[in-house]
């Protein structure tokens, strides 16, 4: 077996470790890669940022394979417990064959988790390349999102009764995920009333957005009932890579069992927060259209395209309308781009 080809997502399998005590990194890899066992491997490290809920840390690894002399990179993720309950990332990368098939995106692979009493250890493959404009990538994205909703939606229905309570607790729709802060953009209201008062601009604003509330919750009740998959739900430049022309996707601490459409709205939420206005709409066409034609003609198109602007919704009005947003925009003097923002998502209510 390759070190850094291990069975994973896009291969076989995937190993899953428990330990109930802690011991040394030099010890997990020595469990994790047989071959290397009782060699001395000199590994060197770097911390890598991490500002996901409950990572203690990131780390890379550097050493070389004591059998072969190649080099070989790992990334460890430590992720704490709450109550001994392991995280939904820890859980996406046990769930073996989930993306076997996989073409447009590439994902690092799996050497194991690690689970003890009170965190979850991820090692993965090391990826190397380029961030991309997220703008310029929006038809790749396209495709590698229906790709992965469709693998990953055959998979969960493929799985046995058992493990239903399992994906279950990693659904979108329970309430430790839907009352976290950026689902739930009406408790920045208050500060989108004070701005009102000091830029006659914001004028009356707050009032008019309180009528995404009935409706969001009109979609979300339509999306409960749609075709499940997973979701990785955060299409950031720092959680995708480029290289010799592969998409590589990274980074899960966010994942989810979703909805179709799910992903492509966290990915135009994020588009929306960060580009201007005409960037985001040449974008957002693009990616709608090759969207259409990716999804298999055996799920309701109109469907997902429902649950994408729902997901959109939810990313777009919290991170536009909270407090640190508004004063962002007002430091750099962006402030009529941020109400041309808000009359492009006032508009939508009438649309939908």
């Amino acid at each position: 077996m390759d070190v850094m080809n291990p069975p994973t997502h896009s291969h076989v399998n995937s190993k899953t470790l428990y330990r109930w005590q802690r011991t040394s990194l030099e010890r997990h890899l020595h469990a994790l890669v047989p071959q290397w066992d009782k060699r001395r491997l000199e590994i060197t490290t770097e911390v890598l940022g991490a500002n996901a809920s409950f990572v203690n840390y990131v780390r890379h690894h550097r050493l070389l394979d004591p059998c072969t002399g190649q080099p070989v990179e790992i990334v460890e993720k430590s992720i704490r417990k709450m109550a001994f309950i392991g995280s939904q990332e820890a859980r996406f990368h046990r769930a073996t064959g989930m993306l076997v098939g996989s073409t447009h995106f590439q994902y690092p692979a799996c050497l194991g988790v690690i689970e003890t009493p009170w965190e979850s250890l991820i090692f993965t493959e090391f990826v190397c390349g380029k961030p991309p404009r997220m703008h310029a990538i929006s038809k790749q994205l396209a495709y590698g999102i229906a790709e992965l909703e469709t693998l990953s939606h055959d998979y969960l229905q493929s799985q046995p009764l058992a493990k239903a309570p399992l994906y279950w607790s990693m659904d979108f729709f329970r309430p430790w995920f839907l009352l976290r802060p950026r689902f739930n953009f009406v408790r920045c209201l208050p500060a989108l009333e004070e701005l009102g008062i000091q830029d006659e601009r914001f004028g009356g604003l707050a009032e008019r957005f309180k009528a995404f509330v009935p409706l969001t919750q009109k979609m979300a009740a339509k999306a409960r009932h749609s075709p499940r998959c997973i979701s990785h739900m955060d299409y950031l430049r720092k959680n995708l890579f480029v290289d010799q022309g592969q998409l590589h996707l990274i980074d899960w601490s966010e994942v989810k069992v979703g909805r179709l459409g799910f992903d492509g709205g966290a990915y135009l939420g994020s588009l929306f927060r960060r580009k201007e206005m005409k960037v985001f709409l040449a974008a957002q066409a693009e990616f709608i259209d090759t969207y259409r034609t990716a999804l298999p003609g055996r799920f309701n198109i109109e469907q997902a395209l429902e649950n994408l602007r729902y997901v959109f919704l939810l990313t777009a009005l919290f991170h536009c309308l909270r407090p640190e947003t508004i004063g962002e925009y007002r430091d750099r003097d962006r402030m009529a781009l941020l109400r041309e923002k808000y009359a492009y998502l006032l508009g939508l209510i009438e649309g939908l």
